[in-house]
């Protein structure tokens, strides 16, 4: 069974490991990965794998192979039971969820319901449940819409909603805009389609030089600027959602907002090797805004059920928009999606296209 194996220090360095299938205990399944996607939201599972603890849904060590320091990058996407000791799950049954870059993955299934089932494997079973959760493809029509973005856009989509949803419970911090960091990045993108039609106050992105007609076309934001041209924003209440995570930007939108910043977050970092965030002594600090723990709340308040509706209300329509702006390339094996991480790594994307991957069959 092949699968990636990535510095825990260094996304740059990787390799490709060769490890024995695990035998199936009862009440286990086999999932064989058919494909996934890999964008920048999967280099920040890794820049914050230690602090949130990305590391551990894939560890190598608790699958009995791999070395210290080398763990295993998560992914969204498709995957099919091959094989089953667990009588309420059927070989052939398509799931999707959080995956390995692997050929297969033994899970546990447990908690399960007419919608799917969550990961009882023992290292899995403390950790946050949005990442250990698997849902029957059969089971929502919505993945019957333009099925290949659900493994790019989909778990951005979500976070992206909750954004969108805790800025309104908030009243939006006071602020009269909202400034949207690496505009072009899906995230970006799926809060700023949430706040548009929202339509409470403007919606601003900031983008490189190379992106700006790309996310201008895309009509989700009221207003688009270089970074270069931060000084023409109008100095008002404004709250910052940062995708880029490069300190220096961020130093440089407090220099120009100052206390006027009534409520900042971080949630990705497309630029991952940016300096730090400043601390800044004027406006509101700069916070890790963790969507698993606000979904949470929300489920909580609103059900299970009315979660999902109130996100498949939102996501529904973005699917449809998105896909007149972005196309996916067939599922390319190995030596495509290294090429692929490393041009995430180093900035090198096109935010119209996105291939999935799968690299089952490469070893056959």
């Amino acid at each position: 069974m092949k699968t990636l194996l990535v510095s825990k220090t260094d996304p740059a360095a990787v390799t490709i490991a060769q490890v024995p299938p695990k035998p199936l205990d009862d009440g286990e399944v086999r999932l064989s990965i058919d494909s996934f996607a890999v964008t920048a939201n999967n280099v920040t599972y890794m820049i914050f794998g230690e602090q949130i603890g990305y590391w551990k849904y894939f560890d190598p060590a608790a699958y009995g192979f791999g070395e210290d320091g080398l763990g295993r990058m998560p992914v969204w996407g498709f995957a099919t039971v091959t094989e089953s000791r667990c009588p309420d799950v059927a070989v052939g049954t398509e799931v999707y969820g959080f995956l390995p870059i692997a050929e297969e993955i033994v899970v546990r299934p447990v908690k399960l319901s007419p919608a799917g089932f969550q990961d009882g494997t023992e290292h899995r079973a403390p950790l946050h449940p949005v990442y250990n959760s698997y849902s029957y493809t059969a089971a929502d029509p919505s993945y019957g819409v333009q099925k290949a973005i659900h493994p790019v856009l989909r778990p951005l989509f979500t976070t992206s909603f909750l954004i969108d949803d805790f800025l309104a419970e908030n009243d939006m911090f006071g602020a009269e805009q909202v400034v949207l960091t690496s505009a072009s990045s899906k995230t970006s993108l799926g809060t700023a389609f949430c706040l548009k039609q929202r339509g409470s106050i403007p919606v601003v992105g900031l983008t490189s030089a190379g992106n700006r007609a790309f996310v201008e076309s895309t009509g989700y934001y009221d207003r688009v600027v270089t970074y270069d041209d931060l000084d023409s924003l109008p100095v008002v209440p404004t709250a910052i959602v940062d995708m880029a995570g490069n300190g220096a930007l961020m130093a440089d939108i407090y220099g120009r907002f100052g206390e006027n910043i009534r409520y900042a977050c971080s949630v990705g970092k497309s630029h991952w090797q940016g300096d730090a965030a400043p601390k800044p002594d004027k406006g509101a600090p700069l916070k890790l805004f963790f969507a698993p723990d606000y979904a949470r709340s929300r489920m909580e308040a609103w059900g299970g059920a009315g979660f999902a509706k109130r996100l498949g209300a939102r996501w529904v329509p973005f699917l449809e928009d998105a896909a007149q702006w972005m196309s996916v390339d067939e599922p390319g094996g190995m030596s495509q999606l290294l090429t692929t991480y490393n041009d995430l790594l180093n900035g090198r994307t096109d935010p119209t296209r996105a291939a999935l991957f799968s690299i089952k069959e490469e070893s056959r």
